[in-house]
């Protein structure tokens, strides 16, 4: 009995590695269905553009105005303060009377005086025609009169330029605002600047690992990041510093370019920041290929042709790296060979890709 329950066992046994056996050759060889339509066909591209590069940027000022007053006064209030938006006309900053008042003074001090000196010439121009006193008393007295009437020409002079406020020259933003209440104003430096609304310009910044691959005349493609803005404006570079500075966005040393646009953007503010993609030219043309549609393996880029209709040839391709999106490819390639845009690790040389609908994907 004991000897039969064994063989039992033993039968058992046999039968589970057999069935195991066969669910793991039927699994293993199982082969998966590929799809022709589950992918994405792309051909080389001949181009001058080798690749993009996308960069930081904001809106400045193009020769802010800045406001002077040529008098040592003392500011009274000031009205404005930095990131104002003003209108044309707008009083930013009034000053104390007591300059103004004691000017006036010394001006009405000196009118007395020179009516005292006509009074006196007059008397005096009366006695030398009676024979009283010397032309040379008359000759002083009109020196007198002379040097009187210099003075409150040159007080009135004073008193014109001794401003009471001082207005806004055009419509726009206030920057770099130095006047403060109750202080004397330096004559040396500006009370303020002012940003004008219709003089703005793009400003982007160039880090130097990317300054030998940029030039002027490149075209630019800008997005405003801080509205809601979608939109995408075209332009070019105009113009590239020839010394480097320090990024005041991300603090590294770039170059400064500007950007001309070829349509206007409406109410922009200066310190808007931007992003902007530069095409990156070579002086020939060359075969360009996204960079997703290489497959990198042991130091060496394949791509995954379709030749015979469906199916799959790996080819391996020597390419040249840029920046940007895209590569350089070097090898010798027909134009219009058909890549799989994104290949993924279901591929094989040699794979034939079915046609029609995969069932599975499609429930």
């Amino acid at each position: 009995m004991k000897k039969l329950i064994n063989k039992k066992i033993i039968l058992v046994i046999i039968l589970l590695i057999a069935v195991f056996g066969i669910f793991k050759y039927f699994i293993i060889n199982k082969t998966e269905e590929v799809y022709l339509n589950e992918y994405n066909y792309i051909t080389l591209q001949k181009t001058n553009v080798i690749g993009t590069v996308t960069l930081n940027g904001q809106i400045s000022a193009h020769n802010p105005i800045g406001i002077f007053v040529d008098k040592k006064l003392k500011v009274k209030e000031v009205f404005v303060k930095n990131g104002d938006y003003v209108e044309k006309e707008q009083i930013l900053v009034t000053f104390d009377d007591d300059e103004k008042n004691k000017i006036e003074r010394n001006i009405e001090r000196e009118n007395v005086n020179l009516n005292k000196i006509k009074r006196n010439l007059k008397t005096v121009k009366e006695l030398y025609a009676i024979g009283g006193v010397s032309l040379e008393e008359v000759r002083t007295l009109e020196g007198d009169l002379r040097v009187s009437e210099l003075n409150i020409d040159e007080l009135s002079e004073v008193l014109n330029k001794t401003a009471k406020e001082v207005r806004s020259p055009v419509a726009g933003v206030i920057s770099n605002l130095k006047a403060q209440k109750n202080y004397l104003v330096d004559t040396d430096t500006s009370l303020m600047e002012i940003i004008d609304s219709d003089n703005l310009k793009i400003v982007i910044e160039i880090p130097e690992y990317n300054s030998t691959m940029i030039k002027l005349g490149d075209q630019v493609k800008i997005k405003l990041e801080t509205t809601d803005d979608d939109k995408i404006y075209e332009g070019e570079i105009i113009k590239i510093s020839k010394l480097s500075s320090v990024s005041t966005l991300t603090s590294e040393n770039v170059l400064e370019a500007e950007v001309k646009l070829k349509d206007k953007i409406d109410n922009l503010v200066p310190g808007f920041k931007i992003k902007a993609t530069v095409d990156l030219k070579d002086t020939k043309e060359n075969n360009v290929l996204p960079k997703i549609s290489l497959v990198y393996e042991e130091n060496k880029y394949y791509i995954y042709t379709l030749v015979n209709e469906n199916e799959i040839l790996k080819k391996e391709v020597e390419i040249k790296n840029v920046a940007g999106d895209t590569v350089i490819v070097l090898s010798d390639l027909d134009m219009n060979t058909k890549i799989i845009e994104t290949p993924d690790n279901r591929l094989k040389d040699g794979l034939k890709l079915l046609k029609g609908e995969n069932s599975d994907k499609s429930k």
